[in-house]
């Protein structure tokens, strides 16, 4: 037991040390660099020798000559590896982790995702300078916020996380999850409100949902609740949504972090709204999602990362699903030079008419200039020869003329952006499913295909869409 102990407060006092200096602009592109490669050295070794997996995947690999620079001559790691290999991932056993997670099982098996105490410190420590940041940047120093704690589940980490960070910011933190039943969104509104919580964290499509709960009681988003600020994550959220957010709100808006339950944080915001990816923390890849070739950083393509603490659970060469633009501004400062760009999941394109569309590109179209939205839905058909969208937006008790001047505008978008024609209905009430995005699949709550010869999963991210993205 002291031996574990010493082990982790060496970590900490080590990495906390390069976090800090990373985040006071103290250090280097070279120290950096030695700081991973001495990390990657130690977690190649740790899952080669721990894990069941990387020990046939990296059987051969002379793990001496893999570098910042030769990831490509490892293989990559897979979804479908976690949801196959289950325990057989771990670096370790259930009894070295702290926490006990799983992801949500919406698309697959769910699969274990538990974090030992070196892995949760690295990850947390950054996200708490993002929420360091948007604290500063919204609060006055005199008023510390009350944060309010919208999670998905019990297993999942994002209560544990956030409550842990609050904790650390000497913060007041409230878990009101409105799905659990002992929650729900009568006491969710309530806390809400009576608490006066003023910093929210929870996913775009939750965001929607309360204002349309707390409408259904009588209340008002902007006028009976305090809220300054929302901390989302867990679902695409363009600046289209953002600002349609906003107008429900009056709050401001922060795509707070972006990462997974398998992968932890990989990135979280600054408080002008972009995403820092956390340098410290991971090898960062962008790779062709068809062909795995690694692409140069500031071009779109599908987000590696490798894990660089060697803990209960770390991933090599992991693919994300994801994609992204990581840009290089050039910035003097480590800490404020690259920016983490997310487009869409690679799955979740969409063909139309022959061409290929990302979930951003589609839900920008459907959502530019529209405010005081509660959730919309995307059908598409097929018929003449032709796809089509009909799109139905819930935009309750909107006089007759704004309505028709807002559809006929979202209309032209469809028609300009996506090169198909557009139905465009405001409806008063959409099913609660639609706003789930965040907790289950964008493709699964946002849109239904009603083509036959469609397959389930779409063509995917294509050659063709990322020379459009690339060259956009």
């Amino acid at each position: 037991m002291y031996e574990k102990s010493r082990e982790i407060d060496l970590f900490k006092s080590a990495f906390g040390e390069i976090a800090n200096s990373y985040r006071r602009g103290g250090l280097t592109l070279a120290q950096l660099n030695d700081w991973k490669a001495h990390q990657l050295r130690q977690v190649l070794a740790h899952v080669q020798a721990r894990s069941p997996f990387y020990a046939r995947q990296l059987a051969g690999v002379d793990i001496g000559t893999i570098g910042l620079n030769t990831m490509s001559r490892l293989p990559f790691t897979t979804k479908d590896d976690l949801r196959i290999q289950m325990g057989n991932m771990l670096s370790g056993t259930y009894r070295d982790a702290a926490f006990y997670y799983e992801t949500t099982g919406t698309t697959g098996p769910a699969t274990p995702c538990p974090r030992d105490v070196k892995e949760s410190f690295a990850s947390n420590l950054q996200l708490r300078f993002a929420y360091e940041d948007v604290v500063a940047a919204n609060f006055p120093a005199q008023h510390a916020p009350i944060l309010g704690i919208l999670g998905p589940s019990e297993v999942h980490s994002f209560s544990d996380t956030l409550e842990e960070i609050a904790k650390d910011l000497g913060i007041c933190s409230v878990k009101a999850w409105p799905g659990s039943p002992v929650i729900g969104f009568d006491k969710c509104l309530s806390l809400l409100k009576d608490l006066q919580i003023d910093m929210v964290a929870t996913s775009p499509g939750q965001v929607m949902t309360l204002a349309k709960e707390a409408r259904r009681r009588g209340l008002d988003p902007k006028r009976d609740f305090s809220v300054k600020a929302f901390m989302l994550s867990g679902e695409l959220c363009t600046p289209e949504l953002a600002a349609n957010l906003k107008s429900i709100w009056g709050a401001e808006i922060y795509n707070s972090l972006y990462g997974s339950q398998e992968a932890f944080v990989i990135a979280s915001t600054t408080a002008d709204n972009t995403l820092r990816p956390h340098l410290t923390n991971y090898v960062f890849e962008i790779v062709d999602p068809k062909t795995g070739e690694v692409l140069d950083n500031d071009q779109i393509g599908e987000l590696v990362v490798t894990n660089l603490v060697a803990g209960v659970k770390p991933l090599i060469r992991y693919r994300t699903g994801d994609v992204v633009r990581m840009t290089d501004t050039g910035h003097a400062d480590l800490y404020r030079r690259y920016r983490l760009e997310v487009v869409g999941r690679v799955k979740d394109s969409v063909t139309l008419n022959g061409v290929d569309y990302t979930a951003a590109q589609i839900e920008a179209a459907i959502m530019s200039g529209v405010t005081q939205c509660y959730g919309y839905q995307i059908i598409i058909t097929h018929k003449n020869g032709e796809d089509a969208i009909i799109a139905k937006l819930e935009l309750p008790g909107r006089p007759e003329s704004e309505l028709r001047s807002l559809v006929d505008s979202i209309g032209a978008n469809i028609s300009s952006r996506l090169g198909c024609s557009g139905t465009v209905m405001g409806v008063e009430d959409l099913s609660e499913h639609v706003n789930l995005g965040g907790w289950i699949k964008w493709k699964a709550a946002r849109l239904i295909d009603t083509r036959e010869a469609q397959e389930d999963e779409g063509a995917g991210v294509t050659g063709d869409l990322l020379k459009r993205l690339n060259t956009a």
